[in-house]
């Protein structure tokens, strides 16, 4: 499964809203926003979330993971729950951060510092995370229990 924007595009045009009206919405300037929903750059999980939130949609659907679309939510991002969250998941599965670091292909040290709160959290990271673990995106931001 392939990291996509694709479906942030088509749920804001499908509302009639233009980039420059939805980064309004999101509170980000136009050029980030277009950057962003086009791949151009990362986009942030905070900015995700909100966006999740403005149109009651899940992070699963909106990232391609489910096709299950509505998820009623309006809490804010909070990087603190979701490392917990992923030290959680990986406590439950019984692995190590360095089994987690081969598996996705990054330093042990950064995703050390994922778990720890010292280090934002990337979009894309938890993208592989929840494919390769087998759990939402939602859960891991706390958008859902």
């Amino acid at each position: 499964m392939v990291f996509n924007l694709k479906r942030f595009h088509d749920i804001r045009v499908d509302n009639d809203l233009s980039q420059k009206k939805m980064s309004y919405i999101l509170g980000i300037s136009e050029d980030i926003y277009s950057n962003q929903e086009n791949g151009r750059s990362n986009m942030s999980v905070d900015t995700a979330v909100r966006f999740a939130n403005y149109f009651g949609v899940s992070l699963d659907y909106l990232l391609g993971i489910s096709n299950v679309r509505n998820l009623k939510c309006n809490i804010a991002y909070n990087g603190l729950e979701t490392s917990f969250r992923l030290k959680k998941v990986r406590l439950d599965k019984k692995i190590s951060q360095e089994q987690i670091s081969s598996l996705l292909n990054i330093p042990q040290r950064t995703y050390s510092s994922y778990e720890h709160g010292d280090r934002t959290i990337p979009l894309e990271f938890l993208f592989n995370f929840s494919i390769n673990f087998k759990v939402s995106i939602d859960y891991l931001t706390g958008r859902k229990k």
